[in-house]
């Protein structure tokens, strides 16, 4: 039998940390379709059951475009069974659109509601809580009333965060302790909540597993995403995972060392050597020759082996020391490669080399200046070379943002 794990899609999210509105409501809509391929390779891989571990949604007022769309998808692929966990993002009204809710959804609350999807897989699922009708429940309580059949093979969903220790968080109703769930005959957990893959054992009979969103947002979800494909051997209870990755786009964060360059041009062409390394595209520029195999192998392995496409979203870091008579103007920078990518956010994380030796005889108003930073006590040695690079900006007439 095969299983859909999903969690995290996020759907309706604002999406204005760096998209304008244009392009934050045509991600949107992108996300809500990222959504749909998921059940169009539910349907032609004969998926039996998907399971949506939280986080469904990112607000609690969630546009009637998306309740309908999701709504109606659900209802459109009767033969599978959708089990609907609330994360700490959901709320009851998306359920509260329908005034029947499609006979193929199954949902959870804050007690153990167990499915039996077949003969020998059941499917196990509850919000979790730190307290019922006003009173603090028992430590670890979930996992102290959650009951399974040993012959069974038990999948159980959760929303929360993985801790090693009791306490760990400020939000307890977020704790999942492994410890505690060990030696209940649990096969796999289906987890939300972490935004990016990760798994591990429970104890020598289950694993955990968090698939990650579905498709990444912002730039501190550059890694693969996706959702988890269970192909479960019934009668051995053997499992094979796969994770499968349908983003519409995907994020990146390009480091890139313009060490020693004296212009911006000059970092332009630097930058467009990597994003051609990046892409896989051949390139016959002599920059690839300073820039570093490793940093490649490191970008391109964190995304799963993924190549950069045009329509992915860029955050491009500009890293390395430059001299103080350098040239360097973002402006110009993103105008020349923002024409390259779908969206590109520039961060500037360079330095400036200093020699106050240099200036210790110069008697113009530039060396008169630097010298007067260097000898400010008030001042942190970390920060005069960015104040005298300000400086001297300004006595060149140059805007400072």
């Amino acid at each position: 039998m095969k299983i859909i794990h999903c969690a995290d899609i996020h759907l309706d999210s604002r999406l204005n940390t760096n998209l304008d509105e244009k392009k934050a409501e045509e991600r949107r809509q992108e996300l809500l379709g990222t959504w749909l391929r998921l059940l169009d390779y539910a349907k032609s891989h004969q998926v039996s059951a998907i399971l949506i571990s939280g986080d469904m949604f990112d607000t609690q007022a969630v546009s009637s475009t998306t309740a309908q769309a999701v709504l109606g998808s659900i209802k459109c692929h009767p033969e599978t069974a959708f089990f609907y966990l609330k994360g700490n993002h959901d709320t009851d009204s998306f359920l509260n659109r329908a005034e029947l809710l499609p006979e193929n959804l199954y949902t959870f609350n804050d007690s153990w509601r167990m499915y039996r999807l077949s003969q020998s897989i059941v499917i196990s699922g509850r919000e979790l809580s730190s307290s019922f009708g006003g009173a603090r429940l028992p430590e670890n309580w979930a996992a102290r009333t959650l009951n399974l059949r040993e012959e069974d093979y038990n999948i159980v969903m959760l929303h929360g965060q993985v801790v090693s220790t009791h306490g760990s968080l400020s939000d307890e109703d977020e704790e999942i302790h492994l410890g505690d769930y060990a030696g209940k005959s649990i096969d796999y957990m289906a987890l939300g909540h972490v935004h990016k893959y990760m798994s591990g054992q429970i104890d020598g009979r289950g694993i955990w597993c968090y698939p990650g969103c579905l498709e990444g947002r912002g730039f501190d979800e550059c890694s693969k995403h996706g959702f988890i494909v269970l192909d479960i051997d019934e009668g051995t209870h053997r499992i094979k995972r796969q994770l499968i990755d349908i983003s519409r786009r995907h994020m990146w964060t390009i480091p890139v060392d313009v060490t020693g360059l004296f212009n911006s041009m000059d970092m332009v062409r630097r930058a467009k050597a990597q994003f051609d390394l990046l892409s896989g595209t051949p390139s016959s520029s002599e920059e690839i020759q300073n820039i570093s195999q490793d940093v490649i192998k490191e970008i391109v392995d964190s995304t799963g082996g993924r190549r950069l496409h045009t329509d992915d979203m860029v955050k491009l870091v500009l890293t390395g020391e430059l001299d103080l008579e350098a040239e360097k103007n973002l402006s110009f920078i993103s105008s020349q490669l923002s024409p390259l990518i779908y969206y590109l956010k520039i961060e500037d994380s360079t330095s400036r080399r200093i020699d106050y030796q240099d200036y210790e005889n110069d008697r113009s108003l530039k060396g008169e200046f630097i010298r007067s930073v260097r000898d400010d006590g008030q001042l942190d040695d970390s920060i005069k070379p960015e104040v005298i690079e300000a400086g001297i900006r300004l006595l060149m007439g140059e805007n400072i943002k």
